[in-house]
């Protein structure tokens, strides 16, 4: 189970960074 949600945790972050991203870019754009 700890892994499990460890996985779920990576998965968050990886999508948490990208939103990050997308909106650092869209506000240089």
């Amino acid at each position: 189970m700890n892994n499990n949600m460890q996985a779920l945790g990576m998965i968050e972050t990886k999508g948490l960074v990208g939103s990050i991203e997308a909106a650092d870019a869209m506000v240089k754009a």
